[in-house]
């Protein structure tokens, strides 16, 4: 059985974070209504199925041919989520993404979410490494990330939302962008740690 259960943790604040597919999110909300971009959230979640599942098949794949593989996708896991830390601690895009995408279709949100790094992120250094060991855990975990990306979205539909709309009265982009760098990094510690 898994042992520890602080990746949890880490998955949500990965979802949580500013990222491309949270803005189209947030920005089909804004300009298409809550109850259309509902509809986008199988879409994001078998993009990053899919997403996952190709990463994990090429670990699997490549680990006996290359064992230092593993080590190193878990290292550039750590640096993107450093890079991301950072660029999130400078960067405030929310507005900017949502007036160059005012129509946004499930498509799009499928493969912003299929080429996303996250998904990488999740296969190689979130996930624990039993999930791949048997059916069971892999559903169990699947089923965990799947508990955890329906709230997520729904929290970046109505939170984008009412953000772009200015109905968060002290709230700028910008804070945002860096709270949730912190709360990144906070919650990436425990998996960090397991890397080294």
């Amino acid at each position: 059985m898994i042992e520890s259960w602080f990746f949890v943790l880490a998955m949500l604040a990965v979802l949580l974070i500013p990222g491309p597919t949270n803005a189209l999110f947030a920005s089909a909300a804004h300009h298409q209504g809550i109850t259309k971009t509902a509809s986008f959230i199988p879409a994001e979640w078998l993009g990053y199925l899919y997403g996952i599942a190709i990463w994990a098949l090429l670990i699997h794949l490549g680990q006996p041919i290359w064992p230092a593989l593993t080590p190193l996708l878990h290292v550039i896991s750590a640096l993107y989520v450093i890079w991301l830390a950072f660029n999130l601690w400078k960067s405030s895009h929310l507005q900017k993404h949502s007036q160059s995408h005012k129509t946004i279709r499930p498509k799009q949100i499928f493969f912003s979410t299929l080429k996303n790094p996250k998904a990488l992120l999740f296969a190689a250094g979130i996930f624990p490494p039993e999930t791949w060991d048997s059916l069971e855990h892999a559903i169990l975990v699947l089923g965990v990330f799947s508990l955890i990306l329906f709230p997520v979205s729904w929290f970046w539909m109505v939170f984008g939302r009412a953000l772009l709309a200015g109905n968060i009265k002290g709230l700028q982009a910008d804070r945002l962008y860096k709270g949730s760098a912190m709360l990144l990094l906070l919650c990436m510690l425990p998996v960090i740690f397991r890397f080294f």
